[in-house]
């Protein structure tokens, strides 16, 4: 395991917590033009250089995820939970659109 696997193991944690999931497992990869990405059988999988965002921006790729593990799709019950755990969750977002594409990856990837 490599030091932001590490981190991002523990930001995982934290977040998990707060919303009452539990994935069933974390990888952190080159996943292409994504942040992250939440598999079928719980599995929270996250690009490696999310651990290069500064660590509001990576929180809330890590909530994004974890309320897919709740809610599967982009619907209004989805928001208001990345919304409970992180009220200003759309100026993440938003500096996320702005700036995730100066990190590293050829485009910058979304986060619908």
């Amino acid at each position: 395991r490599t030091v932001g696997s590490v981190w991002l193991e523990r930001r995982v944690a934290l977040y998990q917590e707060r919303l009452g999931v539990e994935p069933s497992g974390i990888e952190v990869r080159d996943l292409g033009y994504r942040w992250g990405s939440c598999g079928e059988k719980g599995v929270l999988n996250f690009h490696w250089h999310t651990v290069l965002l500064p660590p509001p921006i990576a929180d809330y790729i890590v909530v994004h995820e974890l309320a897919h593990l709740i809610e599967r799709h982009h619907t209004p019950r989805f928001w208001s939970l990345v919304e409970r755990v992180l009220p200003d969750f759309q100026a993440r977002k938003q500096w996320l659109a702005e700036n995730g594409g100066s990190y590293g990856l050829l485009k910058t990837p979304a986060l619908p």
